[in-house]
This record gives C-alpha cells, structure tokens and sequence, in this order.
C-alpha cells in the first residue's frame, strides 16, 4: 500500500486534511482519518525531503497559516505560523532547511526555517513580486537545486531566484504572453524544459531552461473545446514522455505527449475527469493510476493510465471528498 494525504476546503463542508493508503494493484483509496478543523482548509500540503514531516498551508485571507505536522501520526510539530493574504502552494526546499510558500493575495513568496524537529519557524525572509497586481502561485526548486522559479498569475511572470540563509535573491523574470495568467510549472526529467500552465489564457507554454534562464517558447491550447476554461495543474511523468493538465471548464485531463527530450508537446487526447472543477491531480508512485481532486462536485476519482499513450481510462473509482482541494503520495 501507498500513503496518500488528502487536502480539502473545511469552509466549503471538506473534512479538512486526511491521511489514507492508495492500493497500487487496483487504484483504491482509502482514508484512515480526518483532522477536520484542526486544520482548517489545507488547500496544498508539501513532505520534507526524507518524508518525516508533512507542511500544510491553511488559505485563509487576510491572514493564512503554514504548519507542520508528523507524516505518520499527523501530530502538530509546533504552533502554526502566519504567512500573509491567501497563501495557495508551499513546498521545501531541496536541502529540507525551509520552507517556501507562495500569497496568492500577498504578491510574494515567504520564506520560513524549519527546525531539526520539523517544525516551522517564524518567517525569516519575504520575497515581495512588486505593487498592484502580483499573485503568487506556486514557487518550485529547479532540477539542479540552485533555483527557485516563482510563478505569478498576475504579473504574466516567472521569477527566478537564489534562495540564500532564509532570504529569496530575485535573478531574473521570464515574461509570458499578457493575460494567460501563468499558475503552476512542471520541469521535463531532462531538466531542460519547463511547462507553463496558464489558468487564465487556458494555454501551456513550452519554455527552455538553461543555467537559471527561464524563456518562454511554443504556446498551446490546454484543451480543444471552445470553452471558457482554467486550467489548474500540471504534471509530467516520471519518464517524460507525457504531461497531463487538469482543465476547469470543460473538466477534463488534457493528454499532452512530449518529443525531442521535452522540446516540444502536442495535444493527443483529453478524458472526462470523473466530476466538476479538477482542482489537482496527481499520479501514484507506480504510476499506473491517476487521482483528480474534483472541488465543486466534492469527489477523488481514480483512473487508469495507459502506459502507451498516457490517456487515462475510465474511472474505477471514486471517494466522496466535499471541498477536494489536493492529493499527495508519499
């Protein structure tokens, strides 16, 4: 069995963050237990490197929190931190010294220090994307470690940046086409290309990465219906050899098959996502099986994936998840 933690929106009636086991042989999910509002709306979680310590954003506005907790019992590894307005994606830093979470409403990314124990400390650097519009989204460490990319909805950016003793250096900003509202990143396993998913243009764009550059290149569709559509996250495969783009709007998996080591992408196949709104998506460390978080029809629902061609088949089940916000494999 596979360990899996489960994020979901207290304030929309989810049962808050669960822990649980995926059966690698048929795909089942099972969910051990719920925090409820102990934790309250752990829209994305994050492992530290050795799997020890699980780190959970609770997104509230104006003032969200970051916590840590232990990965087997879920008991609390110190007091919750605040981190500013909305924060929407945390994830530990390769060396698993900190912690980085990005403010959706704050326009910035925090930086806080984690303790041997696990435990987070208070913030000890704030990354501030500039005045008006910024809306941090996500921040990711490249394949090599050295970098970390910041990618910002409302600035139409992608920030490269050093990450120093508990402060964020910004090097360097790739910008990307006007309105496409960047969201999340995914890097090819060559190291050598990123993908861009555009929640607001519903668009993927291919970018080449070299020595810290970041720069946009090829852009495409996320989906072929002509709809009104906002894509929320982006996955490659282990082997590279597809990406996978969970489309809110038309509610499908966009199938996207790579060639020329991750140079390029074509649409191949899109599939139902087995409910409304995918929120996330995540494949299971066999990967056999794919998991989509469905938040407005309140479901995880699993799919098999085809080996061949990276198109999910039809659902083989599904677990009633009300608010379904993220899935993480250990």
């Amino acid at each position: 069995m596979t360990r899996v933690y489960l994020g979901s929106y207290t304030g929309e009636g989810g049962p808050g963050l669960g822990i649980g086991t995926a059966d690698p042989e048929t795909g089942a999910l099972t969910v051990e237990r719920w925090l409820g509002e102990r934790v309250p709306d752990p829209s994305w979680l994050a492992l530290s490197p050795g799997g020890r310590a699980l780190y959970a954003v609770s997104e509230g506005d104006p003032v969200g929190a970051v916590r840590g907790l232990d990965a087997e019992t879920l008991e609390p590894l110190g007091e919750a931190q605040p981190v500013g307005s909305a924060p929407a994606h945390t994830v530990v830093d390769p060396s698993g010294r900190y912690l980085l979470t990005s403010l959706y409403g704050g326009g910035a990314v925090v930086v806080h220090p984690l303790g041997d124990d696990g435990s987070v400390g208070p913030a000890s650097g704030l990354a501030e994307h500039g005045p008006g519009t910024a809306h941090a989204h996500q921040a990711v460490a490249d394949p090599s470690g050295r970098f970390v990319l910041s990618v910002d909805l409302g600035l139409d950016a992608v920030l490269v940046s050093e990450l120093g003793e508990g402060t964020l250096r910004e090097l360097s900003r790739a910008r990307f086409e006007p309105g496409s509202g960047p969201r999340h990143l995914a890097f090819h396993p060559s190291g050598d290309y990123a993908y861009v998913a555009g929640e607001l243009g519903s668009t993927v764009t291919v970018c080449s990465w070299r020595d810290g550059e970041l720069v946009p290149g090829a852009v495409h569709p996320a989906t072929s219906a002509q709809v009104t559509n906002h894509p929320g996250e982006i996955t490659v495969t282990s082997d590279g050899r597809f990406a996978h783009v969970g489309n809110r709007g038309d509610n499908t998996i966009a199938v996207f098959a790579t060639s020329g080591g991750g140079a390029t992408i074509s649409l191949t196949a899109t599939a139902d996502c087995g409910g409304d709104w995918p929120r996330h998506h995540a494949i299971d460390p066999s990967g056999r099986w794919l998991y989509v978080a469905n938040q407005r029809s309140g479901d995880v629902t699993w799919f098999p994936l085809d080996p061949s061609t990276g198109v999910p088949g039809p659902a083989a089940g599904r677990i009633a998840v009300p608010g379904a916000a993220h899935v993480l494999f250990a």
